[in-house]
């Protein structure tokens, strides 16, 4: 499989700015992908870059090691234990403007963003491995996966997820049903991911077996991933939120559900200095207007904070 990333996660490998990465882009010396109007870099772009780097390490004024994934845990068991912030979800536009408005307030944290989908991302909070998970799920759901710990839930905003379909719907698809057509490919996400628990639940729902499902069993880590290959003609359906299709220019979407967003943390933490500058930030007219001048966010609910039942096991 050929991950996509973004110009932050390469920038997180390989421990430079974000700037920097569009540097090397714009030099030709990193190649990458536009996807509507997104940059992305291939796992294989990064690596022949790293590669042809190593090569010419000398003549570079820029010198990037080989990092291991022993780095990244250093550094967030630090943050884990001294004054900072890991935050636990997938890249968004509504988490990298949290991330990065975070910086610019006198009382906030430094800040880590681990690349977790919605399940892994409530269950690291469970461990305290981070401190606040971003999660699409209705809100009696997510206290059975942190279960005896007092929660607040603070609401990012409201999305539907639906369907990802070629532009004119040539297929005819309309409802999940359709998934059981011979001649309907799915584009499937890894287990955990919102996507992939809404699909579960409503094939239950609907009694479809997912062996029926042609494509079901190859999963893809992103909905970016999704989307190229429902563009690309490798899939003919995907699941995912709005947001993705509308940027990729390429797409027709099916609107099936309205979820929210939330992040997640210990009721106890929302009151402590620095991460309460969270709920500021997501408070804000900026932070609102921000989502509002995007496709597929509803900030109607914004800012709200729920105080989830606790659930002993």
């Amino acid at each position: 499989m050929n991950k996509l990333y973004t110009a932050q996660e390469v920038a997180d490998r390989l421990k430079i700015k974000k700037t920097t990465v569009y540097e090397l882009i714009k030099r030709n010396e990193l190649e990458s992908s536009k996807i509507g109007k997104q940059i992305r870099i291939s796992e294989e772009q990064l690596n022949r870059y790293l590669k042809g780097n190593s090569t010419a390490e000398e003549e570079s004024p820029l010198r990037f090691p080989d990092f291991q994934p022993e780095s990244s845990l250093l550094k967030r068991d630090y943050l884990l234990h001294s004054n900072g912030l890991i935050i636990s979800g997938q890249a968004s536009p509504a988490l990298d403007l949290l991330i990065n408005q975070m910086a610019l307030y006198p009382d906030a944290l430094p800040v880590l963003q681990s690349h977790q989908n919605t399940y892994n991302g409530l269950y690291s909070l469970y461990f305290r491995k981070v401190h606040a998970a971003v999660a699409a799920l209705a809100p009696e759901q997510i206290p059975a996966l942190i279960p005896g710990v007092p929660l607040a839930a603070l609401y990012l905003y409201e999305y539907a997820i639906g369907f990802y379909i070629r532009k004119g719907n040539p297929k005819n698809l309309n409802s999940i049903r359709d998934l059981t057509r011979a001649d309907v490919i799915l584009a499937n996400r890894e287990k955990g991911s919102t996507s992939r628990i809404w699909l579960d639940e409503n094939l239950k729902k609907s009694g479809i077996a997912a062996d029926s499902v042609s494509g079901y069993k190859k999963e893809m880590v992103s909905d970016l991933s999704t989307v190229e290959a429902v563009i690309s003609g490798r899939a003919d359906i995907a699941v995912g939120g709005e947001t993705s299709a509308a940027q990729s220019g390429h797409l027709d979407f099916l609107p099936m559900a309205k979820l929210p967003m939330f992040l997640v943390m210990e009721k106890e933490t929302l009151q402590k200095p620095g991460f309460s500058v969270l709920a500021d930030i997501v408070r804000s007219d900026e932070f609102r207007t921000s989502l509002q001048s995007q496709s597929g966010y509803d900030t109607g609910r914004t800012g709200e904070i729920l105080y989830l039942s606790l659930i002993h096991i």
